[in-house]
């Protein structure tokens, strides 16, 4: 291990470039607001705002794969479709069950997932590069830092909602920003747990969903 690091130091030596040795970890729709929630999504693809401070940086950007489509069935997240308007269907039977469920299932995921990421993080920090943050989503009951969502509530108020009459204004307004509380996302938290076993210290910071769906 020693003759090998020596050879990757000569090398870095030899041939020096651009690199600026600094990066950041980013939650996945803040560069792709395709995966956001069906609603949700206040940009066509990236956030320009975010993009342009890590460039004028020189700061790199690793795109953290999303947690809720690994979870909950994909970019549309189709596991979640039958709770809109569950309670005035035959889901109402089975919904708070299948919750419980769906979320001791989202958990799972989730420690698997961020297991992953912090050995990403790990391997850029023993090969030498900075890793300025974790940058996560205000508001995002899974990648929030310091705001998440009370999902069960904001579930439970999807099962008594009309689909017929449900509009971006309502789900932004009154279930998702009405649900938001202090508190870290079930990612997020998987996550912090991980970098901690491995002794690893890394700065965790958020963009505020919150404030762009109430724009």
């Amino acid at each position: 291990m020693v003759v090998m690091s020596e050879r990757l130091d000569r090398l870095r030596r030899a041939l020096a470039d651009e690199r600026g040795g600094r990066v950041v970890f980013a939650s996945h729709c803040l560069l792709n607001q395709n995966v956001r929630y069906l609603g949700g999504a206040t940009r066509a693809g990236a956030v320009d705002e975010f993009v342009d401070r890590c460039r004028v940086a020189g700061v790199g950007v690793v795109q953290m794969p999303c947690p809720e489509q690994r979870a909950w069935g994909g970019v549309c997240k189709r596991y979640t479709l039958p709770v809109y308007g569950a309670d005035r269907t035959c889901w109402r039977l089975v919904r708070r069950p299948a919750t419980w469920l769906v979320l001791a299932h989202t958990r799972l995921v989730y420690r698997r997932l961020a297991a992953r990421v912090a050995g990403q993080i790990a391997e850029y920090i023993c090969s030498g590069y900075q890793v300025e943050a974790v940058v996560g989503i205000a508001g995002s009951p899974s990648c929030g830092l310091r705001t998440t969502l009370d999902l069960p509530a904001v579930l439970d108020a999807l099962a008594r909602t009309d689909p017929a009459g449900l509009d971006r204004h309502h789900l932004n307004q009154r279930i998702i920003a009405a649900h938001a509380q202090p508190g870290e996302g079930m990612f997020i938290a998987a996550l912090r747990d991980r970098l901690r076993r491995r002794g690893l210290r890394v700065a965790l910071d958020e963009h505020d969903l919150i404030a762009d769906i109430s724009r």
